[in-house]
């Protein structure tokens, strides 16, 4: 954001893949002044760049929550600093007075020019050190990480396991998550605002600064109150369905946000699937004005547009566009965010006057509560007696057991994570199956002992006839890699012709190879 405007011989090998990690109680419905639990999230200039000052206390009450802009180092980069830009106790008076109304205001730290570096424990104490010492003496209810370029989050050489980090600066940030929310307790938000190549980027590349985020959203899922990727100074990044959609339409935006919900497979060489977030664990980063961005044709989305995309999201109600959603909708999406508040009253808010009816019009998030959910089963395509069966458990789900059917019979078991916010894939290989039919089911059962059965997959393994190889004759049309036989031997065709008398296999070695 800126200132300036801103994946034997034995019968079977089994492998099981948890996709997420347990789920977090983080959700509080109360964040959100109209009670249904849905944000409009605004950034706050602690600066003048042309967009006016606004004091916290007259900043306009459709905003939820307040992200204070920013906390910076100077020339430590480890100790962070906030002077406001007005009166110390005024400014102290007016975040009591706005948190006394319902509104939450949060510490941002970065931003596209500030620079924060944790290499050692010894900065990172001090970071420590420095950020609570901030957080108690103004009141801040939590914050919001917002580290750009190339001084943020940028993976180091050799760091290519999504959920094992070894970057220092992401390993230490996590221990810095972590820590705060232990001191400050689950009521303390944890938000990040990344720019789109550290998140959705990581699916066409992992290094420097694609994908840089994923390994610490990954590591800190249930402490994170909600993720508020920029749609914005971006240009385009490609979506879930292989095509690439350019920023400032509704295509975009929806895809995008898909992307977060469905989880994707990145560029990393190990642990390479970042798993889906939960529908109110995402808010939508877009401009509040074309002021707020690089340029003009930075990103910014008029709000008819983006209440196409919004509508879509989460009521599932299509507008025609080029991308198709996987799911049929997500209507717990948490809300949006913008670049910024200032940009947005010098905008006659635009952006306030647009979401704020929006989201006040929509139902409470509900969040998913786990139930007993059957597994399904499906089978690899048969080859040389070999193939394979995918267990595919439900999220949200109280199984805590499989038991896999071949035939009626118990061949395998195992264990299962009750609760998981994404499925838990089981896959099992078989190698060498002797011809036959085999009917295969699964049983998963909850702690109560309760059991649902899938429906039955039936593999079928065959011997495979091998076509005769024919005798050469002449006028036929012969391809490269076709087989004939003549006078006894066998040849094989490496020139594509139609025979004839004078080219018998044998004596024309353009045209035939003997095997």
């Amino acid at each position: 954001m800126y200132k300036d405007f801103k994946k034997i011989l034995s019968l079977f090998i089994v492998t099981l893949i948890i996709m997420t990690i347990t789920p977090s109680s983080k959700f509080k419905a109360d964040t959100n002044i109209a009670g249904n639990g849905r944000l409009l999230v605004g950034y706050w200039h602690n600066f003048d760049n042309g967009a006016g000052i606004v004091k916290i206390r007259d900043v306009d009450p459709a905003w939820d929550v307040i992200n204070v802009s920013f906390g910076e180092t100077y020339s430590d980069r480890a100790v962070v600093e906030l002077h406001p830009v007005y009166n110390e106790k005024e400014f102290i008076a007016d975040i009591d007075y706005v948190q006394s109304k319902g509104k939450k205001v949060v510490l941002s730290l970065g931003g596209a020019e500030g620079t924060i570096q944790i290499p050692t424990d010894a900065a990172r104490e001090k970071f420590m050190t420095s950020l609570t010492g901030l957080i108690d003496k103004y009141g801040f209810d939590g914050i919001d990480i917002d580290l750009e370029g190339g001084s943020g989050m940028i993976l180091q050489p050799g760091d290519t396991d999504l959920k094992n980090p070894i970057t220092p600066q992401i390993v230490n940030f996590i221990k810095i998550i972590k820590a705060l929310v232990a001191k400050y307790g689950d009521d303390f938000i944890i938000s990040m605002a990344p720019e789109l190549s550290y998140v959705q980027g990581g699916n066409t590349g992992y290094a420097t600064n694609w994908g840089a985020y994923l390994p610490l959203i990954d590591a800190v899922r249930n402490e994170l109150d909600y993720l508020q990727v920029q749609h914005y100074n971006c240009g385009g990044n490609m979506a879930l369905d292989g095509v690439t959609y350019n920023q400032g339409t509704a295509d975009f935006q929806v895809a995008m946000v898909e992307m977060l919900l469905q989880g994707f497979q990145t560029r990393a060489s190990k642990n390479s699937f970042f798993a889906p977030l939960k529908q109110e664990q995402v808010v939508i980063g877009v401009p509040a004005s074309q002021k707020g961005t690089l340029n003009p044709n930075s990103g910014y989305i008029p709000p008819t547009e983006m209440l196409k995309a919004l509508n879509y999201l989460i009521k599932g109600q299509s507008y025609g566009g080029s991308y198709k959603m996987i799911g049929e909708k997500y209507p717990n999406l948490r809300g949006i965010m913008a670049w910024s508040i200032n940009w947005d009253n010098v905008n006659n808010k635009e952006f306030v006057k647009s979401y704020r009816p929006f989201f006040d019009s929509l139902s409470p998030i509900v969040p998913e509560r786990p139930s007993l959910k059957a597994a399904s089963i499906k089978a690899s395509t048969v080859s040389n007696k070999n193939y394979s069966l995918t267990i595919d458990v439900p999220a949200y789900n109280t199984a805590i057991s499989y038991e896999l059917f071949e035939d009626g019979k118990s061949i395998a078991t195992g264990t299962l994570t009750s609760g998981l916010t994404s499925n838990q894939v089981v896959k099992r290989d078989f190698i060498n199956k002797s011809y036959g039919t085999y009917n295969y089911s699964v049983t998963v059962k909850d702690t109560a002992g309760v059991a649902v059965t899938s429906a039955n997959c039936v593999v079928e393994v065959k011997e495979v006839e091998v076509p005769s190889i024919q005798e050469w004759q002449p006028g036929v049309s012969y391809k490269i890699g076709d087989k004939v036989t003549y006078q006894s031997k066998t040849y094989e065709c490496i020139f594509t012709h139609t025979s004839n008398i004078a080219w018998i296999p044998g004596t024309v070695p353009t045209l035939w190879k003997q095997l």
